[in-house]
């Protein structure tokens, strides 16, 4: 049986090569940029599943779906979106759509999410605003990855642990798991000493709602007992508990404890990995901060090509600081070089230094052998990622980067049977 479905997009061109590809891999396709004839074919049951772009013209698609949910509850609905926020992703799965497709996307994508959508019913969920983190901005598609998770975590109860390097924005996922969670209550937030020295009272706190705990690497042994054994009472399930926690903390916690707070797990990748997205958020948190600062077009291919050892924090900080002693207008590469420059500033030989003490000792306690060549692999293979991250994939600029020639770069790629493309 021939499987139909309706393109929504008012972009002519894509919408012209999205119903190519689905006609190819074998679909009946009816495209048209009117969200009211999507809508009318769809409820004269003339298509079995609906592709639609989120933004057409001025109207956002997002707060039609439930139409098309109400007069067709058995049709799978996919949106795509050039839109880079959390806020699209969970707004979309609210709505009741079966998938979220960030633009732009892989074609081949886009045909095995429908020929998936129509194996099986999206659940029915009910409509409404999301406000997302602007920590949270991002089209890259590590953070499309997290945006998905943290859309689907919202529709439990289960614990939640979120791992990645500290200014990432741990917690403002866990805000936005919160906020648009299946819970009602408060959330209580609370750091590692205030965990130690009162944590029935904040237990107590969240009663109902969540508790988001921070930084689970440097909890005490007491806090440890003390979470565990909320989370194995019966008395512990009135409270969600939401903990944010490096990428190393399963080096630190107890295996059990572990288990018990990442039932659901969601990973926000550095900012060295996102590649795009690191001018996008730092033009975010310059409008932010004030009005009239606009990026040229050095600055954004500067702040792109900076691995930002304080993530997201460090951009946001830097860029209110241009705002709030800056002249509006167009910044430069080297205003925002210069504004770098702080409290924020990490001094790479030193956390070269302790990242080899933490590496040994972790090698070590497992009776690892050869460390030093081991060692010197990963940090050629961290540096050789980067440096092709800061020059765009070009291996000639990345090469000059770290002081070899085009061969020698080349050979350790292959050396190494790194992944990072042609």
């Amino acid at each position: 049986m021939t499987r139909r479905v309706i393109v929504l997009e008012d972009d002519e061109s894509l919408r012209l090569v999205i119903t190519k590809a689905l006609s190819r891999a074998g679909f009946e396709v009816r495209a048209t940029a009117s969200p009211e004839t999507a809508i009318e074919r769809m409820a004269r049951h003339e298509a079995d599943a609906l592709v639609a772009d989120v933004l057409l013209g001025r109207d956002n698609f997002l707060d039609r779906i439930g139409e098309v949910r109400q007069l067709r509850p058995d049709a799978p609905i996919l949106v795509m979106s050039a839109q880079t926020t959390a806020g699209t992703a969970l707004k979309a799965d609210s709505a009741g759509a079966f998938e979220y497709l960030p633009k732009p996307f892989d074609i081949n994508d886009l045909v095995d999410t429908l020929n998936r959508s129509l194996e099986r019913k999206p659940p029915q969920r009910s409509s409404g605003e999301v406000t997302a983190e602007p920590e949270l901005l991002g089209r890259s598609s590590v953070m499309q990855t997290a945006f998905k998770a943290i859309a689907r975590l919202t529709r439990s109860h289960v614990p939640v642990l979120i791992t990645g390097p500290d200014g990432s924005g741990r917690a403002s996922a866990a805000r936005v798991i919160h906020k648009r969670g299946m819970i009602d209550g408060p959330l209580v937030e609370a750091g590692p000493r205030q965990l130690d020295s009162e944590p029935a009272k904040l237990w107590a706190a969240a009663e109902g709602g969540s508790l988001l705990l921070r930084r689970a690497d440097d909890w005490s042994a007491d806090s440890q007992k003390f979470i565990r054994e909320m989370l194995e009472s019966k008395g512990g399930n009135n409270v969600r508990l939401l903990t944010t926690g490096s990428e190393q903390v399963a080096d630190v916690l107890p295996r059990g404890l572990l288990d018990l707070m990442s039932v659901g797990h969601i990973e926000i990748p550095p900012v060295f990995q996102r590649s795009g997205d690191r001018a996008l958020l730092f033009d975010s948190f310059l409008q932010a901060a004030g009005a009239g600062f606009s990026l040229s077009q050095d600055a954004i291919d500067f702040v792109n090509s900076q691995v930002w050892p304080g993530e997201v924090l460090q951009l946001k900080r830097t860029a209110q600081h241009i705002a709030a002693q800056g002249q509006p207008g167009k910044v430069e590469a080297s205003t925002v070089a210069a504004a770098m420059v702080g409290p924020m500033h990490h001094d790479p030989a030193e956390e070269l230094e302790l990242a080899g003490i933490r590496y040994f000792a972790a090698s070590d306690a497992q009776d690892a052998s050869d460390l030093a060549t081991a060692a010197i692999m990963h940090l050629e293979c961290g540096m050789i990622k980067a440096a092709l991250e800061a020059s765009g994939g070009v291996r000639q600029e990345a090469a000059k980067r770290l002081g070899m020639n085009r061969n020698t770069f080349s050979r350790k790629i292959d050396q190494y049977d790194l992944d990072v493309g042609d």
